[in-house]
């Protein structure tokens, strides 16, 4: 078994919500590491709490109509506990391989078709969870995330800011969570 502690950035409302009952994963194609509750955690960039605190500020930001969304944010604290055969860890060599060898699953079934994919990560995890290939209840990974100045001043870097995780299985991953910051969108 592998713990770690998670931290993930909200809107106070949503954080009380999730508080009362559980974490609802986020289910889109273009998920980064595919289906799941999202973690700011430990590797790349150790102050998890400021991330998630960052994360959910930016993220009131709605550039439609120039305002916030929300005007309070929350940082979850959880702690993780996942299974060794479960977790598909992508900061390591062998977590790659294995989303190497997921891809090239893929590749033989779709060549046949003669059509050009998009093969997103998180899509492939997806696929590979759909299709009953492995088993994956927690993927983590290395990313550049943009927060409220990458986004002002378009920073775009290829150097990696900080390491998230994606929780598929929240009933059983999931051992605790609270709120341990609450603050104002400034």
């Amino acid at each position: 078994m592998i713990t770690f502690v998670g931290c993930h950035g909200t809107s106070l409302q949503s954080g009380e919500k999730i508080i009362q009952s559980k974490f609802i994963i986020s289910e889109k194609i273009d998920e980064w590491l595919g289906d799941g509750a999202y973690f700011f955690v430990n590797g790349v960039n150790n102050n998890i709490e400021e991330l998630a605190s960052k994360w959910a500020s930016c993220q009131s930001w709605d550039n439609k109509i120039k305002s916030h969304t929300y005007t309070s944010f929350c940082v979850i604290e959880s702690v993780l506990e996942v299974d060794d055969d479960t977790h598909l860890d992508l900061t390591s060599n062998e977590g790659v391989e294995i989303l190497n060898y997921i891809i090239a699953k893929f590749l033989d079934k779709v060549k046949p078709l003669n059509k050009k994919l998009n093969f997103l990560d998180g899509a492939m995890i997806n696929l590979a969870r759909n299709e009953k290939i492995l088993k994956i209840d927690v993927v983590k990974g290395n990313f550049f995330i943009k927060f409220e100045q990458e986004r002002i001043y378009q920073i775009n870097l290829r150097t990696n800011n900080c390491t998230i995780c994606s929780v598929f299985d929240v009933d059983n991953v999931i051992k605790s969570k609270k709120i341990i910051k609450i603050g104002k969108i400034i």
